[in-house]
């Protein structure tokens, strides 16, 4: 076969197009085989991926359920922890508060308290110049421990309560009002005049007039009350306060209600502080001397007994008056060793007296105990101890005990005043009249004899209340069996008067001044006293005792 341009060499037979067309079908049956393979295949992935995209789909699902879960727990407890944060602030800006309140007020009667008032207190001084000025008040109540040691601290409590509202209601218009401690008050106010400041003192004074009362018990208090009208002169609040303080214990030794504060208070307070190192050096060195004064019984013209005086004999400055170092030994507590040292020497001083014959075997002598000395535990040793291997003993002894110290009310003075009379002392109470007391106490205690304080005698030749007052104390004593000692008669005058009212035992410095050893020595020899006596004539029939 030839076609145009083609030349064909071979022509392939009918079994060479079987082959072919068996190839061809073979090719279309495989091509079918594989399609099929490859639906089922495509069919079996797409189930797959249907079912991964299911799963997934679920588990998308789950998670977002999960996380939205997950969201509203985390808000719910940041709200909470919000919750909890916002009170716990609020509880520690109420701490805060009460933190802050605690600190600048005073627990007990809620007034402001030392920290506050020295807060207030140096702003004021800042800002003093001519044209600002404040006033400070400075309140202290007498015998305040007396009421704690008495009713307890716990109606002293009430009682401090009771005297801020009494306070309170004095002024309204204080700068700050406060309660240093114990019983100390302070008023920090505007400029005052003197006039003004010595009225609103005498308010103060007023308010507490009358006790208080307290579970129907009355209770008597009494305000002592220091005033500083600051100027520019002042640099710092502690200086304010030191001032009204010295301008109130001015008024407390005194006697008066209120003392302005003035420049001579301060002087004055420099030395005392002087005093206080000088005065323990004295204990400690025993620089204490004893003087003696007699007793004497103007119905045996005799001396009854002789008290014995404590002098301070300064080595630079000389003699040192009792009413100024005695006062401040019962404030340091250096009391107590001086009635000691007074007790001894008085004891070995009789103990000579007693070998040489100077004194007679009953003539007894007066030493002064201090409320601290009562108040201890140790003293009946002492005093034992002291006259132990002496030629005298407690009955030679009288203990002068002021009143106002039986106001204590204790139980160890009763106890020791008690042991102190049946070993044989005799216990006298000294300054009679002065006291704060009922008389009460003379029928509660053993007392033996009471000495009329030496005020009542000095207006006695022209008293006619003095007079007769001596006369009531006498008769009551004469009830009461008590021996009546009158201090201070400095004339025959007196002693006359004396002598009519019928009191037998007489001490001044009508018969001698306080006297050293060796003066006293010769006074009990030469027995100048009875030339006054002679002078006097005594009914023996006005008092036995």
């Amino acid at each position: 076969m030839r076609r145009q341009g083609v030349a064909v060499d071979h022509v392939p037979g009918s079994e060479g197009w079987m082959n072919f067309v068996l190839a061809v079908d073979q090719t279309i049956k495989e091509f079918s085989t594989n399609r099929k393979l490859l639906e089922q295949s495509v069919q079996a992935t797409s189930l797959k991926l249907k079912q991964a995209y299911a799963d997934l789909k679920a588990e998308s699902s789950l998670r977002l359920t999960q996380a939205k879960l997950h969201q509203q727990e985390l808000e719910n407890l940041v709200e909470e922890r919000t919750t909890e944060l916002r009170n716990a602030q609020l509880r520690l800006e109420k701490i805060n508060k009460q933190l802050e309140y605690d600190a600048t007020h005073d627990d007990l009667t809620g007034l402001a308290n030392r920290n506050q008032l020295m807060r207030e207190l140096n702003g004021c001084v800042a800002k003093l110049d001519t044209d600002f000025r404040f006033s400070f008040f400075f309140i202290d109540f007498d015998r305040f421990k007396q009421i704690n040691d008495k009713f307890g601290h716990l109606m002293g409590d009430k009682v401090l309560v009771q005297m801020a509202q009494h306070l309170s209601t004095l002024v309204s218009d204080t700068i700050c009002f406060a309660r240093l401690g114990g019983d100390e008050f302070v008023m920090l106010m505007a400029s005052l005049d003197e006039c003004e400041a010595f009225e609103l003192a005498q308010k103060i004074n007023q308010a507490f007039a009358r006790p208080l009362r307290m579970s129907d018990v009355e209770i008597p208090v009494a305000a002592s009350v220091g005033i500083v009208l600051a100027d520019a002169s002042y640099q710092s609040a502690d200086e304010v306060v030191r001032d009204a303080d010295i301008a109130m214990y001015r008024a407390k030794a005194m006697g008066n209600c209120y003392q302005l504060f003035d420049e001579e208070m301060r002087t004055q307070h420099l030395d005392k502080i002087e005093l206080e190192g000088e005065l323990t050096i004295a204990v400690r060195e025993q620089q204490f001397r004893v003087a003696f004064e007699p007793i004497v019984d103007i119905h045996g013209s005799a001396i009854f007994s002789v008290e014995s005086l404590v002098r301070w004999m300064h080595p630079e400055k000389g003699m040192i008056s009792p009413n100024t170092f005695i006062p401040l030994a019962e404030e340091l507590g250096l009391i107590i060793e001086i009635d000691r040292i007074v007790f001894k020497k008085t004891c070995q001083q009789f103990h000579q007296w007693r070998e040489k014959g100077i004194i007679s075997p009953n003539q007894k002598f007066n030493v002064n105990l201090s409320c601290a000395q009562l108040q201890r535990s140790d003293i009946i040793p002492f005093l034992l101890s002291t006259v132990d291997g002496l030629d005298i003993g407690p009955h030679d002894i009288v203990l002068e005990i002021t009143e106002s110290y039986l106001l204590a009310d204790s139980g160890l003075v009763m106890k020791n005043l008690n042991e102190m009379n049946q070993l044989g002392f005799s216990i006298f109470v000294d300054d009679f009249g002065t006291g704060y007391s009922s008389l009460s106490y003379l029928a509660k205690y053993p007392i033996h004899g009471i000495k009329i304080d030496r005020s009542f005698v000095r207006d006695l030749e022209k008293s006619v209340e003095s007079k007769e007052l001596i006369r009531s104390i006498i008769a009551m004593a004469d009830a009461l069996k008590l021996k009546v000692v009158t201090e201070g008669v400095e004339t025959v005058e007196q002693l006359q008067v004396m002598t009519e009212l019928g009191c037998r035992y007489i001490q001044g410095f009508l018969f001698t001044r306080p006297m050293t050893s060796t003066q006293a020595q010769t006074f009990f020899v030469d027995s100048p006293y009875r030339e006054w006596l002679n002078q006097t004539p005594v009914d023996h029939g006005g008092a036995s005792i």
